[in-house]
C-alpha cells in the first residue's frame, strides 16, 4: 500500500493520528507523528493490546475491528491517558483491517479553574469550619471542572487515618467509589509523593475505564488529605488540568489548615479562660481560711494568749494544699517542655501499694483493701513519682465515692507487664467524657467546682508519668457505678530481677556478732539492714520489701517486742519469713521457725538463710489478708 509522499507533511498538520491495523489488531501502518500526537509507540508489527488497557471499551474497538464495523469510543493507555478512537473499515477490495483515526482527550480549561477557586473562596470567607469549607468545594469543582463526582478525603487530627469530608453526589446511592481504600497504589502515592495520580475507575456501569484523579492537598508543612475527581466516560485529565487542580487543592488544604488552626486556638482560649476561673478559685479557697487563722494567731500573740494547736495545724493543712497546688502546675508546665526527670530504680510494685494504701488507712476513715500475687512484681521506676500517681488515683477515688465504700487496690503480674488497679465505687465517669478526662484542666461534667476542687490537673500528670515510664494509664467506668483506673508499667526483664540483693533484717543485742553475721551475708551478696540506730532508722529503711528476718533468740524480751512492735507497723505486702538465731526455740517461736547456731558460724549461717528463702519461694500461695490487717512475721506465736 503506497500514499502520496506529501501524505506525511499533511497528516502532521492535523491533531489526529493515523494507524491502520488488522484483524488481529496488528499495526499494518502508522504515520511517523504518532507518538507525538498520542503519547502512544506504535511501529508495524506490533499489536494493538500492547499499548491500551484492557477493558470493556478496548473490547468493543476490537470487535468493530474484527467485525469491518466502524465505531467511535475512548480507551485508556497503559500510561493512564484516555484517548479518542474512531474506527473506520477498509475497503473490500484491499487488505483486510481497519484505519483508526487516534485523538487525546481531555480538557485545558483555565476558566473553569479560575470560576472553582472562586467558589472555594467565597465559602472560606463565609466560614472556616473544615467540612462546609470542603462541601462548597466539591460542589464548585464538579459545577466548573467538568467531573462527574468529587470527593475530599482528610486526615483525622492525629493523622491516624483519612476520613471522607464530602462528596459532591449525596443522593444516597451506592457506588463503586464508596469502597475507598487509602492504601491503593493511586492514593499512597498521591499522599508520598505530594503529585497528583492518575488512576482507572472499574466496576460502575457505563462508567468502565474511565478514569480519577487522586490530587493531594499540600499545605506548607503537612499534607493534609486528598481531592478525588472522576470523570465522565469519554473524557481525561490534561496535564494543563491536573496543574490547575493540583493549584486549587492546596488553596483548599491552606483553607483547611486555617480553619483547624483557628478552631484549636478558640478551643485553647476556652481552655484559658476555664482554667483562669478554676485556677482562681482553686487558690482563693484555701487562702482565705489561711488569712483568717493568720489573723487569728496574730489577735493572740499581740494579747499574750497561748496559740491553740488546732489553729495552727488548720493553717498547715491549707498551706500544704497551696502546695499541692503549685506543685500540680509546676508539674504541668515541665511536661510541657519536656523536663519532667525521672530517677528510675529498680521497684517492687506491691511493697509501693502497700505503703501508698497505709498511709491512706491512717488518714481516712474508710475500708482499703490491697490484693497483690505472692510473687514479687518489679519495675523500674521513679518511686516518688509512681507514689504520686497511686496518691492521686486513691484521692481522687475517696473523693468521689460515698463515705464508707470500699476502695480496693490490685496488683496484677502479667507476662511482661505489672497492671495496678485502683478501683472504687463512687460517682463514676459518663461515657462522653472518658475519652477526655487525661487531658488538662478537664472535668467531668458530673463533677461540680463548688463541691469538688481541683485544677484538673491531676489525672493529665498521672497519664504523663505513666507514658514516661513505657506504660499507660487507662480507664473502666460507668456513670454511678463507680470507676477502676489501671496503670500498666513494663516488668523488669527476669534476668535482671535474678541479680537483684536479697534484703535480709538483722536484730541481735550483741554488736559483734551482729556485725560478723552482716559481714558475712553481705558477702554472699545479700543487703543486710540493721537495727542498731534505733526504730525511726528500721523504718527508713524498708521502703523495699525484706525477704527475710535474722532474730537472736537471746534477745532481750524488752527489745525483741520493741522491734516486733516497729516492725508490725511498716506497711508490707506479703508475710515475712523468721530465721532465729540460738540454741533452742523461745516459748513464742513457733514449732516450724528454723534455727541456726549462735554464735554464727559462716556457713550455717549462709545455707539455713538460702533454705528458708528458697522454702519461702516453693510456698503455696495463701490467701489476700483482710482489709486493714498487716501481713504476718511467719514463725511467730500469738503470745508475743
Amino acid at each position: 500500500m503506497t500514499l502520496p509522499l506529501d501524505a506525511e507533511e499533511a497528516f502532521s498538520c492535523l491533531p489526529q493520528a493515523l494507524v491502520r491495523v488488522g484483524p488481529d489488531l496488528c499495526v499494518q501502518w502508522s504515520e511517523d507523528g504518532f507518538a507525538r500526537k498520542t503519547g502512544m509507540t506504535l511501529r508495524p508489527g506490533t499489536s494493538l493490546l500492547d499499548v491500551l488497557e484492557r477493558g470493556r471499551s478496548l473490547d468493543a474497538v476490537e470487535l468493530a475491528i474484527r467485525e469491518g464495523r466502524p465505531h467511535t469510543g475512548h480507551v485508556i493507555t497503559r500510561e493512564l491517558h484516555q484517548v479518542r478512537v474512531q474506527v473506520k473499515p477498509g475497503r473490500e477490495a484491499e487488505s483486510p483491517g481497519a484505519w483508526l483515526v487516534v485523538e487525546p482527550s481531555g480538557v485545558d480549561d483555565e476558566g473553569a479553574f479560575s470560576l472553582a477557586v472562586r467558589e472555594i473562596a467565597r465559602a472560606v470567607g463565609e466560614t472556616l469550619e473544615v467540612d462546609t469549607v470542603c462541601a462548597a468545594a466539591v460542589v464548585a469543582l464538579v459545577r466548573c471542572a467538568q467531573v462527574r463526582r468529587a470527593e475530599v478525603y482528610l486526615r483525622e487530627e492525629d493523622g491516624s487515618e483519612l476520613r471522607r469530608s464530602a462528596v459532591s453526589d449525596l443522593a444516597g446511592t451506592e457506588s463503586p467509589e464508596d469502597t475507598f481504600d487509602p492504601e491503593d497504589d493511586p492514593f499512597r502515592q498521591a499522599m508520598a509523593l505530594r503529585q497528583a495520580q492518575l488512576g482507572i475507575q472499574r466496576g460502575y456501569g457505563d462508567s468502565l475505564g474511565s478514569i480519577f484523579a487522586a490530587v493531594p492537598l499540600c499545605a506548607p508543612r503537612r499534607t493534609v488529605g486528598l481531592l478525588l475527581l472522576y470523570k465522565e466516560q469519554g473524557t481525561s485529565f490534561s496535564a494543563r488540568e491536573l496543574e490547575l487542580w493540583t493549584a486549587a487543592a492546596n488553596q483548599l488544604a491552606v483553607a483547611v489548615e486555617n480553619a483547624r488552626l483557628l478552631r484549636e486556638a478558640k478551643a485553647a482560649l476556652q481552655v484559658r479562660e476555664e482554667f483562669m476561673s478554676i485556677a482562681s478559685h482553686e487558690l482563693k479557697t484555701p487562702l482565705t481560711p489561711l488569712k483568717l487563722g493568720l489573723y487569728t494567731m496574730e489577735k493572740r500573740l499581740t494579747a499574750g494568749q497561748p496559740l491553740e494547736l488546732s489553729t495552727v495545724l488548720k493553717s498547715k493543712r491549707q498551706v500544704d494544699r497551696l502546695a499541692g497546688l503549685v506543685d500540680d502546675l509546676l508539674d504541668a508546665s515541665r511536661l510541657d517542655v519536656g523536663k519532667l526527670a525521672l530517677d528510675l530504680a529498680p521497684l517492687e510494685v506491691g511493697q509501693l501499694v502497700a505503703e501508698v494504701v497505709d498511709h491512706f488507712r491512717a488518714a481516712f476513715d474508710r475500708p482499703f483493701a490491697v490484693e497483690v500475687p505472692r510473687e514479687r512484681v518489679w519495675v523500674r521506676g521513679d518511686r516518688d513519682r509512681l507514689e504520686q500517681v497511686l496518691v492521686n488515683l486513691l484521692e481522687n477515688a475517696h473523693k468521689y465515692s460515698p463515705p464508707g465504700e470500699p476502695i480496693t487496690v490490685c496488683v496484677e503480674r502479667l507476662a511482661g507487664e505489672a497492671r495496678i488497679h485502683v478501683r472504687d465505687h463512687g460517682i463514676g465517669i459518663p461515657g462522653a467524657d472518658q475519652s477526655q478526662v487525661f487531658q488538662r484542666f478537664y472535668r467531668a461534667r458530673n463533677v461540680s467546682h463548688r463541691n469538688f476542687g481541683g485544677l484538673g490537673l491531676g489525672l493529665f500528670i498521672s497519664h504523663s508519668i505513666a507514658r514516661l515510664h513505657g506504660g499507660s494509664l487507662s480507664l473502666a467506668s460507668a456513670e454511678g457505678h463507680g470507676s477502676t483506673f489501671t496503670m500498666s508499667l513494663p516488668r523488669m526483664p527476669s534476668h535482671e530481677v535474678k541479680r537483684l540483693p536479697r534484703r535480709v533484717l538483722l536484730l541481735d543485742e550483741d554488736s559483734a556478732q551482729e556485725a560478723l553475721a552482716e559481714r558475712v551475708l553481705c558477702a554472699e551478696g545479700f543487703e543486710v539492714l540493721t537495727t542498731r540506730d534505733g526504730a525511726e532508722a528500721l523504718r527508713r529503711a524498708t521502703h523495699l520489701p525484706v525477704d527475710l528476718i535474722v532474730l537472736s533468740t537471746s534477745v532481750t524480751h524488752g527489745k525483741a517486742g520493741l522491734f516486733l512492735e516497729t516492725f508490725a507497723t511498716l506497711p508490707r505486702a506479703r508475710p515475712v519469713p523468721i530465721l532465729l538465731a540460738g540454741d533452742a526455740r523461745p516459748w513464742w517461736a513457733q514449732e516450724e521457725t528454723s534455727l541456726c547456731t549462735r554464735p554464727y558460724v559462716a556457713d550455717e549461717l549462709v545455707a539455713r538463710v538460702r533454705n528458708v528463702l528458697t522454702r519461702e519461694r516453693r510456698r503455696p500461695s495463701g490467701g489476700t489478708p483482710a482489709v486493714g490487717d498487716s501481713p504476718p512475721l511467719v514463725g511467730f506465736g500469738p503470745r508475743l
